[in-house]
């Protein structure tokens, strides 16, 4: 039998890593979403990273307007976190206080004396990106890329051990546990 291709209208079915988009509103106020389109672009000079930030939420509004935030690399326990920052909108819910009430309170990300004021994060992410927006959000349909400089990095001072702090959660594992669907969204 002869290989050959077939067309098909399905994505591939790609397991990639699940972060936080922590960003601030203009009355300080921190909002938190689910992105899984988020990718190192360049390492020199600088450490630039895509973003896709799906419209009409309010972390593409406060990411437009403030043009920064902290990118938070979820570890496998974040995973109960997850339909909330991902199924829900901060205009309806509370997510600070409905992260408390899984165990997951918001912790301050300002870290050695830094003056500016930055969104709180979620605790222990394997690792935290300061993002900041270069040049113009790229209209690409249901989502706007934006092409961001990496400010700075940082771990939890409680990672004392590098390797165990490596394992991240990936979307296969949301999958597997029902979370998202095979086309990324929030389960019903």
């Amino acid at each position: 039998m002869a290989y050959s291709l077939q067309p098909t209208l399905d994505p591939p079915l790609l397991d990639v890593p699940t972060y936080s988009l922590a960003t601030r509103d203009s009355d300080g106020n921190t909002g938190m979403n689910i992105l899984t389109y988020a990718t190192p672009i360049s390492s020199t000079p600088e450490r630039i990273w895509s973003i896709g930030l799906f419209k009409g939420t309010v972390a593409h509004e406060n990411f437009v307007s403030s043009e920064s935030g902290i990118l938070q690399l979820l570890s496998p326990e974040h995973s109960k976190v997850v339909r909330l920052l991902g199924g829900s909108s901060g205009r309806d819910v509370d997510k600070k206080k409905e992260c408390e009430k899984l165990g997951m309170s918001w912790i301050s990300s300002n870290y050695d004396n830094e003056e500016e004021e930055m969104p709180e994060v979620l605790p222990d992410c394997v690792q935290y990106l300061k993002i900041q927006k270069i040049g113009d959000l790229i209209d690409c349909g249901s989502h706007d890329l934006a092409i961001c400089k990496v400010e700075a990095m940082f771990v939890p001072s409680s990672s004392d051990d590098f390797e165990q702090r490596r394992e991240h959660l990936k979307t296969a594992t949301l999958r597997d546990l029902g979370i998202i669907t095979e086309q990324g969204r929030v389960a019903e």
